[in-house]
């Protein structure tokens, strides 16, 4: 099983000896600034702190040093102010620095080629056992934070940005207690997975991982670290730059990070169980949450306290639009709200009170009613416009619940404020950790995702640890040698179809029955063999979409067919694609009985690697794109969940009288063809199989046409 990179984090957090280079004494410097700050705060952690100057011989009363060559003793961390940052660099690598931190700016962000050769430089310091944090960042991760906040557990936050960082952290006036701040940079070296995985593993007191990012180094090391989060039950929630071409061009303009394919990102944070947002008020807000609520059981079961009718349309239209089903109290917490809601009103959930009963002291036990219902896991109290005697009392109402579910002895609650005015009331539940809302839009995604986390983490089975499918490790093994040398055979741009499933069927891969004909009269023999009608195609390495050209013959239905339909082929080949090598004419097996055709690929997905494409085959794929998308690795239930995740899965469930597709062969073939991309990835630059024909449920399914194009030396 692959493994998290091993960091000795302790030089980093337990710093004994720290040497600021750069460090000034000159009033009104960023630099003195930096140097007070960082004295005064590692000093508080117990380390000895040095400013190394080359001609200064002290800074505002600290001995200085002219180098960090020049130190007493190998430090533990060395902070870089200079702009010339590489030398210090170097010297810090051979005094054995644990940790180097690169405030400095002008590496591979900058987009030139001095940049990228600073930037190559610094990765090749950065291969020993010094780790190096940034370039271009900030020292935000020394900054100490208070406690006594009164969340049950603190927010970690790590972003590529220090600007986009610094609202998070004042998520501390909703009562939200910061455990770290990580900023990270241009991630020469340390990169956010290890930030990530390290809170995961060893910070139990977290609750959630806010982040802003721009791009991920490393795939499988994303994977690694969002698979230690999830088993540790920490969601993370992710700004993640990239989903326009606008902010793709700009985020290699800020950090150098390629950002990679939007929607394949989306496909691994929904295998990993990560919340993707696109606002910083999500991220503060949806964080605050489940650092005040933990994990909900059941379903997060959502129970809707309004004050108004209004109120309570609203929130059941925007919860329906969200997917959010809104259960149904018992009959029996129905009855006995009717002692408190008049029959005017609504009592069943949504809750319609009226407003005037929530000033009396018997809201309490209306807003106990609606927890202790065994359908809801979550009390939701939209607090809509500041009205003294109603929005205060229901503030009181909810400090009181929320402090029983602190002590353990209830239901979590969760508050929205609609309105511009922040009275005492609104500061009573930030104060008391009432987990609050600013949107009804936010509110209701980060409810929902509440709900979903939730059950998403009491599912979750590592894909790293669980039983991937496809081929038995010795099949898969002779698979592997055959592939490979097909794959060494290979001379030019692509393999032709014969060779390309030739391949597939390495893996266990279901073909038709084909032959090469390099005759008419041995494309007649090949289809009596095989049975009327038949298929008959050009065979090409150099004709990617033969279908397109209209090389390909479905339903020949007898001799006479083949032996005219070999000779139009030929003609139209040589019509088409003049400079194209036709190996000859393939005649197949015609299956008669498909209920849907699907494409699988492989492809090459910065960062992660080989990735898997299903979706909606034949000549439709371009048309309709209706894909989803796996990274490995992955497990049955996942390479199901990507057939369910089309529109294209209703042909398969049958429709219209129509038989169902076998599904589990055709998830089969997706874990088949998993193996074959992390096998070969490092040869196959790109494999289509298109179509895979669905047969009726227990007939399986079979790839009728392949295209395999073998990676450059």
């Amino acid at each position: 099983m692959p493994e998290i990179r091993h960091v000795d984090w302790s030089r980093l957090f337990s710093p004994r000896y720290v040497a600021v280079v750069g460090a000034s004494d000159t009033e009104g410097t960023q630099q003195r600034a930096q140097w007070t700050q960082v004295s005064a705060r590692l000093g508080a952690l117990g380390a000895e702190v040095v400013p190394v100057h080359p001609k200064k011989p002290e800074i505002l009363g600290t001995k200085a040093y002219p180098s960090v060559s020049a130190l007493p003793a190998d430090p533990d961390i060395v902070i870089v102010l200079v702009r010339d940052a590489l030398p210090v660099v170097e010297e810090a690598v051979n005094r054995n620095a644990g940790f180097v931190v690169v405030f400095s700016a002008g590496f591979s962000e900058l987009g030139t080629a001095e940049g990228d050769a600073a930037d190559a430089k610094l990765k090749e310091l950065a291969s020993g056992a010094t780790r190096i944090i940034g370039p271009n960042t900030n020292l935000n991760i020394f900054e100490p934070w208070p406690d006594g906040l009164p969340s049950k557990k603190k927010l970690a936050i790590v972003t590529q940005s220090g600007y986009q960082g610094r609202p998070i952290t004042q998520a501390q006036a909703l009562g939200v207690g910061i455990e770290i701040w990580a900023t990270i940079g241009n991630e020469a070296d340390l990169e956010w997975a290890d930030f990530v995985a390290y809170l995961a593993t060893h910070r139990p007191d977290i609750g959630a991982i806010a982040t802003y990012v721009e791009g991920f180094q490393d795939g499988r090391a994303f994977q690694l670290a969002a698979d230690a989060c999830a088993k540790a039950g920490i969601p993370i929630i992710a700004i993640k730059v990239g989903r326009s071409e606008e902010g793709r061009v700009m985020a290699a303009a800020h950090t150098g990070h390629l950002t990679g394919a939007d929607a394949v990102h989306d496909a691994v944070f929904e295998q990993y169980g990560v919340i993707r947002v696109d606002d910083l008020d999500e991220v503060i807000e949806i964080s605050n949450m489940f650092c005040h609520t933990g994990l909900v059981g059941g379903t997060g079961g959502i129970a809707v306290y309004a004050m108004s009718g209004g109120t309570a349309s609203h929130l059941a239209d925007l919860f329906g639009a969200a997917g959010v089903k809104i259960p149904k109290f018992e009959q029996s917490t129905v009855d006995a709200l009717e002692e408190y809601i008049p029959w005017y009103l609504r009592r069943d959930n949504p809750v319609d009170s009226g407003g005037a009963i929530t000033a009396r002291p018997e809201n309490r036990k209306v807003l106990e009613l609606m927890l202790d219902d065994p359908n809801t896991d979550v009390l939701f109290a939209p607090i809509t416009g500041v009205f003294p005697g109603m929005s205060d009392a229901l503030a009181r109402d909810l400090v009181a619940l929320h402090q029983k579910f602190l002590a353990g002895e209830g239901k979590p609650v969760v508050a929205a404020w609609i309105s511009p005015i922040r009275d005492e009331a609104y500061k009573s539940l930030c104060d008391a950790g009432v987990p609050v809302f600013h949107s009804f839009g936010a509110a209701v995604r980060g409810l929902s995702e509440l709900g979903r986390y939730s059950t998403f983490v009491r599912d979750y089975r590592s894909p790293f640890e669980a039983e991937t499918g496809g081929p038995a490790s010795d099949e898969r093994s002779s698979a592997r040698a055959a592939a490979r040398d097909l794959l060494a055979g290979a001379t030019g741009a692509a393999l032709n179809e014969v060779t390309s499933k030739r391949l597939l069927a390495a893996y266990g891969i279901p073909v038709a029955g084909e032959r090469i004909a390099r005759s008419a009269d041995e494309a007649v023999a090949a289809a009596s063999g095989y049975g009327y009608p038949v298929v008959m195609k050009i065979v090409s390495a150099d004709i990617a979409h033969k279908s397109d050209l209209g090389l390909v013959v479905v339903g020949v239905a007898d001799e006479a067919a083949v032996r005219a339909t070999y000779d139009h082929l030929l003609a139209a080949a040589a019509s088409a694609a003049p400079g194209a090598t036709v190996d000859g004419v393939l005649v197949a097996q015609q299956v008669t009985d498909a209920v849907a055709e699907v494409i699988l690929g492989v492809s090459h997905q910065h960062p992660f690697g080989p990735t898997i494409t299903y979706g909606l085959g034949g000549v439709f794929t371009e048309v309709f794109k209706d894909v989803s998308f796996g990274v490995p690795p992955f497990d049955a239930d996942y390479a199901r969940s990507m057939i369910e995740a089309t529109k294209g899965v209703k042909l398969l469930r049958g429709t219209r009288g129509r038989h169902a597709g076998d599904i589990d062969a055709l998830v089969d073939i997706i874990l088949r063809v998993q193996a074959l991309a992390v096998d070969l990835g490092d040869q196959v630059a790109e494999l289509d199989i298109n179509p895979i024909l669905v047969r009726p449920a227990g007939k399986g399914a079979i790839a009728v046409d392949a295209l395999v194009i073998p990676a450059k030396p």
